[in-house]
């Protein structure tokens, strides 16, 4: 043969050689290709078996997913970024005839979902155990089909992965699921880790901590004993213990019920009022959080119940950050949990920019906020800005109430006088700025809506729930300007010798100090007097005023006045304003909290 057709025939076979084997290539790394989208990147799963390259599940079986690198790091980033981190999956299950029929016989019909770690392959690859042996979140889908279902049902699961200092040493390296009804894989997607249920959408959300669990489609019960694998279980600089979340039904049928749900042990009542969508429940409010929890009453008007990360502020602002909770949570909130050892700051979670300061003592809430006392509403005191030594022996009041408009006023009058404030004092500040009531003007500050209110653990705990609601009003007031015209009204047209006592009692307590030539506020002060205890309770506390001896030398009269007619004029008034309260927020006078121990 010549030397040229040897050469041919060798660059030929050559060539189909090299061909056979990039096609074999191809036909290995196209087996590998899931039809299954990783949502965060738009990026394809890898298949580890037919059923995963399909993203199906015909009759019966498994499918095994595996993370490119790529995908691997959003764990890593979603964790970095909210405390915790899941790989959550959407599943449209379409029974085939057969499995229908097993539904009249009541057969469990079993659906398994679990994430796999390099730890469950050994050193080629192959999966140590089985599938079957796995920790995995469980359906029993035998509970939620119905023969008579003509459209697929379509669920989300959730399942976290475990929290670590080196979390890049502990990232996914791919998922399965087991099931024994026909179903389809539609999507996958990397998120923040949500233990419980959620029934807001069309789509109803299962989530699972990194331990598993078994799908309750009662919605009557969350299993949060895992919970501790996922999140922190105490706070610091670094971590902030995470929160609950609940959703009230929005059906009218179900409002003005309250649900029981027991944590660990502990009762607590949600009002499910109208013009309420969500509240908020700190774990660290709780005294045994990470435990099993039923709603064991009027589970009904609860349609969301679920325990997430706690949005995680920048490191800079971690101090001043406020804790969102709704307000009857903070006055038995574990002071162990606190972030400081002297006081803590919350936020009422359905309004932004109110907040609540917890202080541990008088002298330490005086140190923040008694030159303010006397800088707004002192008598004899309003507008000046007044040294420690000028306030010594002075004290402001056991519980405060600013709006952000009186802050930024007495923070641009220190900074126009170069005054020197307490250490507090300047804390306060970045708190306000942090959370917005304060923004940042120039040298100065401008008010941004809102307002605080202060109590204190010196004082007793029947005291400070009293304080907590009369203060709460007041942000309120300063909050809501149709509210504020309706309470101007309700004053100016209630009984006028009631009124005039009230003005009186003021008067005659030197230790307010009220400026009774305010309007705005008497205006104030007269709806948070009558708003800071239930309805029956009014009269007794008024007509228990006329017994001080102060007031009864002050105003013999009028204090003769409100016993005979048993403070009905306060009464009457408060009728007015309980009913605009709860028509408008979902409360009543005494109790400004939804969720009540």
């Amino acid at each position: 043969m010549k030397l040229s057709k040897k050469l041919f025939t060798f660059l030929f076979v050559a060539l189909a050689a090299v061909t056979v084997i990039l096609t074999a290539v191809f036909c290995v790394r196209q087996s590998r290709i899931s039809s299954v989208k990783l949502e965060n990147t738009h990026s394809t799963l890898i298949a580890k078996d037919k059923n995963a390259r399909k993203g199906s599940v015909k009759e019966t079986g498994s499918a095994m997913f595996a993370f490119s690198q790529e995908q691997k790091e959003l764990f890593a980033d979603q964790y970095n970024k909210n405390q915790s981190a899941a790989l959550i999956i959407r599943v449209e299950f379409t029974p085939t005839a057969a499995q229908k029929e097993l539904l009249t016989a009541g057969t469990s019909l079993p659906f398994n979902f679990g994430i796999l770690y390099q730890e469950d392959f050994d050193n080629k690859g192959r999966l140590k155990e089985p599938l079957t042996s796995k920790i995995s979140v469980y359906a029993d889908l035998e509970k939620k089909l119905s023969y008579a279902d003509t459209q697929p049902l379509v669920l989300d699961f959730s399942m976290a992965i475990s929290k670590s200092e080196h979390i890049q040493n502990f990232l996914p390296q791919g998922f399965f699921i087991n099931s024994s009804v026909c179903c389809k894989i539609v999507s996958a997607c990397v998120g923040p880790a949500l233990v419980g249920f959620d029934t807001t959408q069309s789509i109803l959300f299962y989530g699972f901590s990194s331990n598993g669990g078994i799908v309750n489609f009662a919605n009557n019960s969350v299993d949060f004993s895992g919970c501790s694998l996922a999140f922190p279980v105490q706070n610091t600089n670094k971590s902030i213990m995470p929160e609950v979340i609940v959703t009230l039904d929005s059906n009218e049928e179900l409002k003005d019920k309250r649900a029981r749900i027991n944590i660990g042990g502990e009762n607590l009542y949600v009002s499910n009022v109208k013009n309420v969508d969500t509240l908020v429940i700190p774990t660290a409010s709780l005294k045994n959080p990470f435990a099993n929890a039923e709603l064991s009453e009027n589970n009904l008007c609860i349609s969301a119940f679920y325990m997430k990360s706690t949005q995680l502020p920048q490191a800079e602002e971690r101090t001043y950050k406020a804790i969102r909770t709704d307000p009857g949570l903070i006055l038995n909130y574990n002071t162990k949990n606190w972030r400081q050892e002297d006081y803590e700051v919350f936020e009422w979670d359905r309004y932004d920019r109110i907040l609540f300061f917890d202080i541990k003592d008088y002298d330490i809430q005086d140190n923040f906020f008694r030159r303010l006392a006397y800088y707004v509403e002192k008598r004899g005191y309003k507008g000046r800005l007044w040294t420690n030594a000028d306030l010594d022996g002075k004290h402001g009041y056991n519980a405060h109430d600013y709006s952000s408009e009186s802050l930024a006023s007495f923070f641009n009058k220190a900074t126009e006088e170069d005054f020197t404030l307490n250490p507090e004092e300047e804390t306060l500040k970045k708190i306000l700025l942090t959370n917005g009531l304060l923004v940042q003007d120039g040298q100065k500050v401008k008010a941004n809506g809102g307002g605080l209110v202060s109590i204190s653990r010196q004082s007793d705990a029947y005291t400070r729930s009293k304080l907590l609601a009369h203060e709460a009003w007041h942000t309120l007031f300063f909050r809501d300007e149709d509210f504020r015209n309706f309470v101007a009204a309700v004053y100016y047209t209630f009984d006028p010798d009631s009124r005039q006592f009230l003005l009186d009692f003021f008067e005659s307590q030197t230790g307010l100090g009220y400026d009774i030539d305010d309007e705005y506020l008497m205006h104030n002060e007269f709806m948070a007097y009558i708003l800071q205890q239930p309805l029956k309770d009014v009269s007794e506390y008024f007509v228990g005023r006329t017994n001080l001896y102060s007031v009864r030398v002050f105003t013999p009269e009028l204090s003769e006045y409100i016993r005979a007619t048993n403070a009905k004029g306060f009464e009457d008034a408060a009728v007015i304003l309980n009913d605009y309260i709860y028509d408008e927020y979902g409360i009543s006078g005494g109790n400004v909290g939804l969720i009540n121990r």
